[in-house]
């Protein structure tokens, strides 16, 4: 035991008295953390927006879009539009294709989207019952840099998927406004169904009405058809009745032209009738007037005169019926009216003189009281009598005129009719004659329209009862349920029906702190690696050190490998929590698990140096090389080939990555201590190597000194 700890002294004293030693063991104990720490910093967000978006990738749209009712449609200009707002990629907009492949070919961009002519016109071709699959060409350079294809390819599938969500909501929320438009637009608060069945009866109407309209067509047809063929037998007989239509009109123009004369006279008669009446009545008012008073004192004379004057009154009344006997009839009511009150103020006047005939005992008070009333009699028969005329005068006489006028100027018209028209009736027989033919073929095609329309009437009519059937249907109620949703949250939703809802376990903030467990590791069996290399194994016999044994100079030595490599280790687990500031939960265990893991590798490297000397280096090297690629540190062991799974559980690598990885993404249960206790496992076949199989490869490692320093050139 003293002879260790001597051995250990003097390696120390040696170092010291050195400085060219002591700066070598200080750039021991450093590389180590630098090469954890540049790595980890070199893969801290590697596939962060900040990262991806300084990849440049080239965009290029050459749609020409489609126009569909009218309306432009170009999807190509709404990728464009969509990935200028994304910083996903450093996206590079070029306004040729040719720049953006060249661009690629160049090394200037890692990759190019090229969105073809026709992309709106294949994507929409489902329309025209002939789908086509459009495409989006990619070019990626796979030369430039081994992960940036992998990288750039999350452009590939982001544009894609953006795509086709676009596409599929864009449709889904137009058939949903489609559905929502026939549902609501023209019946106010309307389903779906209720319009649609209300439409089909309106059209069920419309059709009815246009069978009734054919039927009536029909029926007027078969009418034109009889009234042709009873005029093609009556022509022959057309010549004569014109000709004795002619004869009779001019017999009709003479009788008008007489009866125009015969008014003219009646009409002067009448206007006598009213002048000799009305002077008739101012008699009989200057009678009542001038001798009343006589009449009083001289009953004779009186009673003579007065019968006199009372006989003269019916003769106005006769004379007046015959004067309006003419034209009462077709007078207007207001006309009517007036000559009944002529008539019954004459007849009011004879009654009063009647009466005071009768009436011989009257006194002088009765007589003047009967005068006024007789007087006031006359005036307003008089004034009814003027009204009356001036109505014949100015309303009367101009109507009798004005027919008798047209009588005579439309017989005068029928007569140059009739005088113009050609007896010959032949051509009019040949023109009724096509006539049938064309009606024969329209009543054809009539008949067949008819059939047609009747035929759709009965299919609507089933059609309707159909679909009453189908609203009745479990089915359909629920899918008019959806229809009734919102368009754009129901396209939002075909678009992307499910919601990933990520619950985070162990959650890393970022990709270098969990690549700071692979990398850590690797730096501390880098350091192990490097200590072997610069510093000896073997102890040489010196003063003061006597009779050193195999395991004395074994542990002796190892003791000055274990300091610097757990200093290695503090130095770059310092760096990782403080420097590099990645995620960790257990800052202690952390660090426990790299000292354990750097105790390992330096006994397992030294163990092989002192057991195979420079082989035994050379399988260190070929050890770290197969972990690197196969202990799971970068890609899931069960992405690799199935020699690395095999290896896998027999490496030391994943044991120390894991107990770092519990540390920083969280500690299940005890699995941090199982990783550091199968770590540990190591120790035991370090020190099997280093102190049992050392034993038989003495002489060997020997004589393979001896022809290293024989080379001359080998260290």
């Amino acid at each position: 035991m003293k002879n260790i700890f001597k051995i250990f002294i003097s390696d120390v004293k040696r170092i010291f008295q050195n400085v060219v030693a002591v700066v070598v063991i200080m750039g021991l104990c450093v590389i180590p953390c630098l090469y954890a720490w540049f790595n980890i910093f070199s893969n801290w967000d590697p596939y962060g927006e900040s990262s991806t978006s300084n990849l440049k990738v080239a965009v290029v749209s050459e749609d020409e879009g489609v126009t569909v009712a009218g309306i432009s449609v170009n999807i190509g200009s709404s990728v464009v539009e969509a990935l200028q707002e994304n910083k996903v990629m450093g996206w590079v907009f070029t306004e040729t294709s040719d720049e953006a492949v060249d661009g690629v070919y160049s090394g200037e961009y890692y990759a190019a989207l090229v969105i073809p002519d026709d992309f709106t016109e294949e994507m929409i071709s489902f329309l025209g019952g002939q789908i086509e699959h459009p495409d989006i060409i990619y070019y990626e350079n796979e030369k430039k840099n081994a992960i940036a294809p992998k990288i750039t390819s999350k452009a590939k599938t982001s544009v894609q998927e953006q795509v086709n969500a676009s596409f599929v909501s864009t449709l889904a929320e137009a058939m949903m406004q489609v559905g929502d438009a026939v549902a609501g637009n023209d019946v106010d608060g309307g389903s779906l169904a209720d319009t649609i069945t209300q439409r089909l009866n309106d059209v069920s109407g419309d059709l009815q009405s246009y069978i009734n309209i054919l039927n009536s067509f029909a029926s007027i047809l078969n009418s034109a058809q009889s009234i042709v063929a009873t005029s093609q037998v009556m022509l022959p007989g057309l010549d004569s009745m014109v000709s004795t239509g002619q004869d009779t009109v001019n017999s009709m123009e003479s009788l008008i032209l007489a009866g125009n004369a015969t008014t003219d006279t009646v009409t002067q008669m009448v206007t006598y009738s009213f002048d000799l009446v009305e002077n008739s009545l101012n008699n009989v008012s200057m009678v009542i007037q001038n001798d009343m008073e006589k009449l009083g004192k001289y009953e004779d004379a009186a009673g003579n005169g007065l019968n006199a004057t009372i006989s003269v009154v019916p003769y106005l009344e006769k004379m007046f019926n015959d004067s309006v006997s003419s034209w009462e009839g077709p007078a207007d009511d207001e006309t009517r009216m007036q000559i009944q009150g002529v008539r019954d103020q004459l007849k009011m006047i004879e009654l009063e003189l009647n009466g005071l005939a009768e009436n011989g005992t009257a006194t002088a008070e009765d007589i003047n009281t009967l005068k006024g009333q007789i007087t006031t009699e006359i005036e307003n028969c008089k004034t009814a009598l003027d009204a009356l005329q001036h109505t014949f005068e100015y309303t009367v006489k101009p109507q009798l005129d004005s027919t008798m006028n047209a009588m005579q100027n439309s017989m005068i018209a029928t007569t140059s009719i009739l005088n113009g028209i050609n007896a010959d009736f032949g051509d009019v027989e040949k023109v009724l004659s096509k006539y049938e033919d064309t009606l024969s073929r329209g009543s054809a095609d009539l008949y067949d329209s008819l059939e047609m329309a009747q035929e759709l009437y009965n299919k609507l009519t089933q059609i309707i009862a159909d679909f009453t059937t189908l609203r009745q249907d479990e089915q359909y109620q629920q899918f008019m349920e959806i229809l009734e949703t919102d368009p754009q949250q129901l396209g939002s939703f075909i678009s992307s029906p499910v919601n990933l809802d990520t619950v985070g376990i162990y959650e890393i903030e970022n990709y270098g702190s969990a690549m700071a467990p692979f990398y850590t590791i690797l730096a501390l069996w880098v350091g192990a690696l490097i200590l072997v290399a610069i510093i000896h194994v073997k102890v040489e016999p010196e003063e003061g050190i006597t009779d050193i044994k195999p395991y004395q100079a074994y542990f002796g030595r190892y003791i000055l490998f274990f300091l610097i490599g757990q200093t290695q280790t503090l130095i770059t687990v310092l760096g990782d929590l403080f420097y590099v500031r990645i995620q960790c939960h257990n800052p202690f265990l952390f660090w426990l698990a790299g000292a354990v893991s750097s105790f390992v590798f330096t006994l397992f490297i030294y163990s092989l140096t002192v057991a195979f000397g420079n082989v035994g280096e050379a399988l260190a090297i070929v050890v770290m090389v197969i972990q690197v690629a196969g202990a799971g540190g970068t890609f899931p062991i069960e992405t690799l080939p199935q020699v690395y799974q095999s290896l896998y559980k027999y490496l030391p690598f994943p044991y120390g990555m894991n107990a770092m990885r519990e540390t920083i993404g969280g500690i299940y249960q005890m699995n941090y201590w199982i990783y550091v206790g199968k770590l540990a496992i190591y120790l035991v076949v370090s020190l099997v190597i280093g102190l049992l199989i050392a034993i038989p490869f003495r002489k060997l490692n020997h004589v393979i000194e001896k022809s290293k320093e024989n080379t001359e050139i080998m260290i």
